[in-house]
């Protein structure tokens, strides 16, 4: 493969990203035709950047957020770079993006974006995974260990064999979790994990705490912990639960955060204005049905729905 000029690999980027955010006007369609002609490099990157986007089917998620929603500071043209690394690095590394940009693929059980599914484990616990979620097993003669690697789960242990000798356990990257015949669901994030009690008694306990005896979170309570703390406890809210219903109930959520949690379900980016991005948005939306959550929204709250390359790439923009 040929070596191509840095430039024109950083040029290829920017316009790749100025393409998907919003349709090209007249003149910055001659524009790129002017630059695609002053060089055989522009050419060879540009083919290569379309090539990229087919392939990969989304920017990198940390790429789209950071140029999408920081257009005019320093910050995009890191991420531009970046883009433009990943564009020098061939289909090779392309074809593997989306293997490294999850950890499920070589999970024990997982889901795509988008798909919702309840597995049976081996000692008969049920275990439903939501959207882009991936756990494995461990059962042996001193535990049955359930580790959750990203995404969200609802574990019922009740209908499980209440006589096996050995604890049932799940782990997070900040959490132990051990239910007594429970009914709960589990939400790794970033930096946190989120523990919904529906049925039943977990005893929780942050991995790396010091001296802390395990807290019996009861039905009806939810906590947040790091690896070191508990973050929050307080009454079971419903967008913790509502998932289970292929729902997303919200209250006074801002906007800019509910786009994030609608993005879990659905592929491509959405966009929003920061003029708008904590306007309080409530109500019950259907998750894997973005037109209707779209419509919704624009029924409901002053605001414009700009979508482009099929729902795709969407902004949403004050009225």
């Amino acid at each position: 493969m040929n070596k191509l000029s840095k430039r024109s690999l950083h040029e290829a980027a920017d316009w790749l990203i100025r393409q998907q955010e919003k349709p090209l006007t007249n003149s910055e369609q001659e524009q790129l035709q002017q630059w695609l002609q002053s060089s055989k490099d522009n050419q060879c990157a540009w083919q290569r950047a379309q090539h990229f986007i087919n392939k990969v089917d989304t920017l990198p998620k940390e790429v789209a957020y950071a140029v999408l929603n920081r257009p005019d500071d320093a910050t995009r043209r890191l991420h531009i770079g970046k883009l433009a690394l990943l564009l020098a690095s061939g289909p090779l590394i392309w074809g593997s993006y989306e293997a490294v940009d999850s950890q499920q693929w070589s999970a024990d059980y997982r889901t795509a974006k988008g798909q919702q599914k309840q597995v049976t484990l081996p000692d008969g616990t049920q275990v439903k995974l939501n959207t882009a979620t991936a756990f494995d097993i461990a059962f042996d003669h001193q535990a049955r260990l359930l580790s959750l690697r990203e995404g969200e789960i609802q574990v019922n242990t009740a209908t499980a064999n209440a006589h096996l000798p050995t604890p049932f356990v799940v782990t997070t990257r900040d959490a132990v979790l051990s239910p007594l015949e429970a009914n709960f669901t589990v939400r790794q994030y970033r930096d946190l994990t989120r523990l919904g009690v529906i049925e039943g008694l977990v005893k929780a306990s942050p991995k790396l705490a010091q001296a802390t005896p395990d807290h019996a979170i009861k039905a009806g309570y939810q906590v947040e912990l790091s690896r070191q703390a508990f973050l929050s406890r307080k009454a079971l809210e419903s967008n913790t639960t509502s998932w289970l219903n292929k729902m997303l109930a919200v209250h006074n959520m801002p906007l800019n955060q509910f786009v994030q949690e609608v993005s879990r379900y659905h592929n491509g980016l959405l966009r929003v204005s920061p003029a708008i991005a904590n306007m309080a948005i409530s109500g019950a939306y259907p998750v894997q049905d973005l037109n209707m959550i779209l419509n919704m929204l624009s029924h409901t709250y002053p605001i414009q729905i700009n979508s482009h390359l099929g729902h795709y790439w969407v902004t949403i923009e004050a009225v």
